[in-house]
This record gives C-alpha cells, structure tokens and sequence, in this order.
C-alpha cells in the first residue's frame, strides 16, 4: 500500500512509520454544555482540536474536518465540525447502517487492550447506531448491534440544505456526550458511577465516511451515488484520526492516545507516546500474521519465530503466547492467540537518547552512515535529530529506521543563514535599536550566520511554513525539530563574554532586536505608545516580544501538527534565563518536547548546574512539557560521562540530548552503552 512505503526496525519487528498514532489531551469543562451541535460554549471555544484527520491508510487529505474534545464527572464531550458541500442523509431508524450514508463515527476503547469498545455512528438526520464490540471483527466473533448507550446526548448543525442539490452547502457538525457509565461500565465490565480518574488515557478513533455522489433529480434525497461500469457503488472514502494502514478502522492496537486531563481547556498539554507502545505494536503484528496463517491453514504456524528481542513463545497449533520487555521501562507485555493483552507496571524509568546529526556531511555516502548509524544504535541511541537539506535527511532517514532508531528533520527557524529567497526580502529581517538589519552582513550580531528574520513578518512566516510542508512531505520521520526559535542574544551567556569582548552586564542597543517598523507599529497598536527609550526597563515592550516570539513558534508547530507529526525545539536552559537572554519564554511554546541546551561551560558553572536547570524548568512549565536537556561533548570525557548522564537522569527528564555526531567517539559511545547497560540491571 503506498503508505506503508516507509519501515522502521523497533526492537527487531519491522512496522509503518506511518502509523504511527496520534495523541491528545483531553481537557476539563467546568460549566454545562447545551448539546445542539454548535459548541458555542466558551469551553468548546477554547479546547484546542486534535490532529486533522487523515485517509485510512496514512495519506494527507483536502477535505477539512475538525474535532475537539472535552470531558466532566459524567460525560466525554465530542464535537466534529466537517465541511461539506452537498449534504445528503436517508436513513432515520436507529442502529441502522449508518455509514451508508455520509456519517461520523466515534471509537473507543477505555482500557486500551482492544476488546470491548464502543463505537457510535450518525448521520446528517441525527440518527445514531450505536454498538459494543467484543473484540474486532477479525476475531470472528459478533458486535452486538443491537446495544445502545443509555444517556446518551447528540445534535447535528447544518451549514446549508439537507438532501437539496440546487445549492452548495457549507457543512455540517456533530455534538456528543456520551456517558461514562457506558464507557467504562458497559455490559461486559462490572456497572459503575464513578468517572475515570485524571490522567486515565483511553485509545480512541474517530472516522467520516463520504461518498462520491452526483445530483440526481429523480432521488428522493437529490443525490445518487456515483458507480462504476457494472454498476456498483465506487468506495467510500474513510478520513480518520488515527490511519491503520489499511481499509479496516478495527484494529484497535493502531488507534490514538486520549489522555484526561484536570486542567481546563485551552492550556497545551503535550502526551508523549506511552513507552510500551512499540513493543504492543510488535506482539500484534505477530498476533495478525499468526491469525492470517490459520485463516487459511486451519492452525497457527508452530515454527513462527518470536520477534527479535522477544522471549521464546508458547506454540501448539491451537494457541500461542509471546511476551516482550520494554527496555526504558521493564514492563513485560503478553499477547496470546486470544488477543489478551497483559502489561506488568514499569520497573525503571530510562531516558530515550537524542543524538543531533549533520546530515549534510558526506553527502551521498550511504555506507558511511549505515556504519555510523549502526554504532549510535548500539550505544543506545534511540532517536536522531538529522539536519541537512531535505533531500539528504530522506536519503538518511530510511537509514535509520533499519537500524531502530526515529528521526525527527533538523530545522533552522529564526535565524536563516544563507536562504536565497529570505533574501531577496530585506524587510523580513529582524532590526536593532539603532536601527540596523539582520539582512546587511556587515550589521550581522556577533557572528555572520546570525541572520534572523522579524517573528511578525508574514512574509517570513508564509515562507518557513513552506519549509515545514516540504520537510513534513519526508517519508519516515516522526516530527520537526526547530533551532534558534528566538531572537538575536540580547545578553550573550556568561561564559561567552570574554570570547567577544564584550560586558554584556546589562543591554546593549546594538543586540537588542526586533525593532523594525512593523513590529513597533504593533506595539503602539496594543498599548497606545511606543517602546520606551530605556528599553530594558520597558515591562509592556518586553512581554510584546516574548509573546511575538511564542506566537511564531506556535504558528509553526501548528502546521506541523497538522501533518500528524510532533514538534520538538531546541532551547536555552529554562524559561526564564532564555526570556532574558534571547526574548524566549518557551513554557508558552506548544511543542511536545523541549531539548534545553544546558551546557554549563557557557555559563561558567559546574555539572550539577545542568540537572539543577533541568529541574527548574520541570518547575517553570508546570511539568507541561517533556524535557531531553542536551550534554555539550565538548564538555565531557569518555571517563566523566556516565557522572554527567547520571546527573541529568536524576532530575527525571524523558530524554538526553547529545551535541553532536561530529564529537561522539566510539569511546563516548561506548560510555554511553555501559551506563544504559547499568540502569537496566537497576
């Protein structure tokens, strides 16, 4: 299928990179909801959407449909606003087959273990088909269809005229709230009133189904669906949240992370991917290739190996079991012939290992970098941060992939050394306060590749969208990693200052940017003034700038969002030295991990003042935002890294950072595999 093009090794089971589920967090509302399908209540204004949906089997979609969720001590909320241009529905009966007609359908499944879940369809008309099923329909056993939701609240709205193809119509959208006592005290589990607890995660999936119709004058609804030469309907089409890789939505092993949240709507809220979803990912494609073989041999195959890293598995030809451990965690997860998926609690908590690559050295020698990639896998590296040119970071990533590790494209944000199109526009540049440009060469900060553009220029931000598209287009990776998302150093660190003789104890003019005539028109348009002459005293100039900075980041993971992927950034090492130093309170960032750049020799400090850094950060963002601070290799011997790794470990990040390829020795590396090889025997 053309989106399963794109493999990747995970703990010896080759699976897609495409389907790779998307999470979210599902926040609080705190006053009652009128379900008329509107969502005109502040909460819904505020609840921030999921993912766009996507084609069933991976690929992008024009057709805009947005979701968003929002859940209280009784309900989950849904609400599904789709754009349509011929709306049609015929059937009225409940628990009909509903995607006969264009519909919305809701998924889940409370426990994540793929059994008993719920699904809800409706159409156009509000009539619902709402059913249980006790496990997917490739089990062979029956859904039962006939089961319905008691409470169970929904409302249409229609933009436009119903079964009339006179018109063009704008679309239409769909409100639920859907009890909890249904959710996750339905029939096959014990009846219960009580909500799930906070930080419950659920995996869901959500699905619209269209039909490719033409007017028809003689059809009762004014449409027909279109046909193909013997006169059979041509398929619906199936846009979903989470793609399975294959026209089938049951397979729940593939659907999305829902996370409940306390906070109320509108805060971001990243949900990194549970630890064992790799390892559930690989006992199920073994359990799906053991089904297929009896569905044609009558038996399971006996001589099926276990995947790579498994334990040896129970084989007869009527029943399998297969277990595998998570690495970072010790979990043990189990799945038999029976689909029963069995989790034992995490033991250990190991950081992933991030490992940032120059992919634009040795172009094109792919046998340098499959032994390079070789060695950072087995020290233990688990994802790469590949820069380059889009060209050579797809050349590499598929590299990667067979070696188990993901990639996320290495992206220049801000600052744009030597982009040919930023300039050709000199008014897309940042300017100082004396009024000089990042464009001019000879008015550059400190060094020539500090070329940033103004964070309220359109015209930049059309054009690094368009970086992100073209990047986004790359087969494989999992995300976008963007750099120097901040203005020029206002006050450059510590450690730096004797490099450029420079006392940098308060601001100087010439590093403090943006003060082009765009951003103070802006200003004098939010507060009724200009900057103040003393711009370091200017609370109101200031706070302009950290939000004008947080709103061009967050223009920018949006879009990468809507590729379905996740956004890292690399950043200075907590919120409040980076606003101070280079205009970058990052806790107003909404991306899914943050990579502090804690080198401590900038700053003439110790070690320890890199885990201490980790720690208030953790503190300035709430515990928000999962954080992967990076070691600076220049910093540290091969005899001093596992002091350093196990330092910053101790302050409970997700992840370690390591800059960069070009210094990580094979004995660093092997530091590194000796010290992982430690926590597990912890």
């Amino acid at each position: 299928m053309k989106s399963l093009t794109a493999f990747m090794l995970c703990t010896g089971l080759i699976y897609a990179a495409d389907i790779q589920p998307p999470t979210y967090v599902c926040q609080r509302t705190n006053t009652p909801l009128s379900i008329d399908g509107k969502a005109d209540e502040s909460s819904w204004q505020q609840a921030l959407p999921l993912s766009p949906l996507r084609d069933i089997e991976g690929a992008a979609i024009p057709n805009r449909t947005t979701v968003k969720m929002l859940w209280d001590a009784e309900y989950l909320y849904v609400h599904a606003d789709m754009q349509e241009a011929h709306l049609w529905a015929t059937l009225t009966e409940r628990d009909s087959v509903i995607y006969r007609d264009p519909d919305f359908e809701v998924f889940i499944d409370p426990d994540g273990d793929t059994k008993n879940y719920v699904e809800i369809e409706i159409n156009a008309l509000n009539t619902v088909w709402d059913l249980l099923l006790t496990e997917p329909y490739r089990s062979g056993n029956l859904a039962l269809h006939d089961w319905d939701i008691p409470g169970l609240k929904h409302a249409v709205h229609l933009r436009g005229t119903l079964n009339d193809s006179r018109d063009c119509d704008e679309g239409w959208s769909v409100e639920m709230a859907i009890p909890w006592v249904s959710i996750i005290g339905h029939s096959n589990h014990p009846r219960t009133v009580q909500p799930p607890a906070p930080g419950t995660t659920l995996r869901m999936n959500f699905s619209r189904v269209n039909w490719h119709v033409s007017p028809c004058a003689d059809s009762p609804h004014g449409y027909a669906k279109k046909t193909d030469a013997q006169g059979n309907p041509l398929p619906e089409t199936n846009h979903v949240w989470a793609a399975t890789g294959e026209i089938n939505i049951h397979m729940p092993e593939h659907w999305g992370y829902v996370r409940l949240s306390n906070t109320p709507a509108g805060v971001w809220e990243p949900m990194p991917l549970p630890a064992a979803h790799a390892t559930e990912q690989q006992l199920f494609a073994y359990y799906n290739k053991q089904l297929a073989y009896k569905k044609e041999n009558g038996v399971f195959n006996t001589a099926m190996p276990a995947p790579q890293g498994c334990n040896a598995p129970i084989l007869t030809p009527e029943y399998f079991a297969v277990e595998s451990t998570v690495a970072r965690t010790g979990e043990k997860v189990r799945i038999d012939s029976n689909a029963n998926l069995t989790r034992t609690p995490a033991t250990r908590n190991i950081p992933e290992i991030y490992l940032w690559v120059h992919g634009n050295n040795h172009p094109g020698d792919t046998v340098f970098w499959d032994k390079e990639f070789s060695n950072y896998a087995a020290a233990g590296v688990n994802v790469l941060i590949i820069g380059g040119t889009a060209e050579q970071i797809a050349a590499l990533t598929p590299l990667a992939a067979q070696h188990g590790m993901q990639v996320y494209a290495w992206l220049w944000a801000a600052n744009r050394p030597g982009d040919s199109l930023a300039l050709q526009h000199p008014d897309w540049y940042a300017v100082n306060r004396i009024g000089k440009s990042c464009h001019a060469p000879q008015d550059r900060p400190f060094v020539e590749y500090y070329q940033f553009l103004c964070p309220n220029s359109p015209g930049a931000r059309a054009h690094l969208l368009a970086e992100v598209d073209k990047l986004a287009a790359l087969p494989g990776i999992i995300g976008i990693q963007l750099d120097y998302m901040r203005m020029p150093d206002v006050i450059l660190p510590r450690g730096l200052w004797e490099d450029y003789g420079l006392d940098m104890s308060c601001e100087l003019p010439e590093y403090d940017y943006c003060y082009c005539d765009r951003c103070q028109s802006l200003f004098r348009q939010q507060y009724g003034r200009a900057p103040h002459p003393e711009a370091d005293t200017d609370t109101a100039w200031r706070e302009f700038r950290l939000q004008s900075v947080a709103d061009y980041a967050n223009a920018i993971t949006a879009r990468i969002r809507s590729h379905n992927l996740r956004t890292a950034c690399a950043v200075f090492p907590t919120p409040q030295i980076a606003a101070q130093l280079v205009r970058q309170d990052w806790s107003r960032f909404c991306i899914d991990l943050a990579l502090p750049m804690v080198y401590y020799s900038f700053y003439n400090e110790t070690p320890q003042w890199s885990a201490d850094c980790t720690v208030q950060a953790t503190q300035q963002t709430q515990g928000r935002i999962p954080l992967a601070p990076g070691l600076h290799l220049p910093d540290t011997t091969p005899e001093g890294f596992p002091a350093e790794l196990s330092r910053l470990h101790a302050a409970s990040p997700a992840g370690i950072g390591i800059f960069c390829d070009d210094l990580f020795t094979s004995a660093l590396q092997q530091a590194l595999r000796s010290w992982l090889d430690e926590q597990m025997r912890d």
